[in-house]
């Protein structure tokens, strides 16, 4: 910033604002562009898309160590939630086979293809062997993906992991140009002249 030099009564009726571009003179604003070099700059739509650009970097990681315990609890919420998918969706196919007479049409068919006398489908039985060969199938599958899992790190520490490469978007946001700043002298306390 350069110095001005002004005398006082200049002082009282104007501000001074001082450009700090190679070529700029200083200029002598009045107290109403004062203001107005204060006020916040505003940026059209347009400005504000060209402005903000997206720029992508690429990074490599190493994925060297997954924890054991959290893919425990990861599977094991994974294949509880398909179990409840499969014992609802089976409910409604029966219901719905049940309603349209399949049921009925299966047992006379499996009667009459094996020479039987009395054949019927027992929902109870079925159900209860889908929720507990479900229930088995969820133990078997966390207990699969644990056992990867510690695998995966015993790989890991001997190969050095697994390389990833990931593309990381960032936002780059050009800021506005900013207005000089409005150089203002102190104010002075008028001074006793007794």
């Amino acid at each position: 910033m350069r110095r001005i030099k002004i005398d006082e009564q200049q002082r009282k009726l104007i501000s001074v604002s001082v450009v700090t571009n190679r070529d700029a003179q200083p200029s002598v604003a009045t107290p109403a562009k004062a203001n107005a070099a204060r006020q916040p700059v505003k940026v059209t739509p347009r400005e504000y898309r060209h402005a903000v650009r997206l720029q992508a970097r690429k990074v490599r990681r190493v994925v060297r160590h997954i924890e054991p315990w959290s893919a425990l609890k990861i599977s094991l919420m994974f294949y509880i939630c398909l179990w409840m998918i499969a014992m609802l969706a089976g409910a409604m196919l029966w219901s719905v086979a049940v309603g349209s007479g399949t049921v009925d049409d299966t047992e006379s068919f499996i009667e009459e293809l094996f020479a039987l006398q009395d054949f019927n489908f027992n929902a109870s039985q079925i159900f209860r062997g889908l929720a507990v060969g479900g229930l088995v199938l969820v133990v078997a599958g966390t207990f699969f993906n644990v056992l990867l899992c510690v695998l995966f790190n015993l790989i890991s520490d001997l190969t050095g992991g697994v390389r990833v490469t990931v593309i990381e978007e960032e936002t780059a946001r050009q800021r506005p140009r900013k207005r000089p700043p409005v150089f203002r002298w102190p104010r002075q306390r008028p001074k006793n002249y007794s």
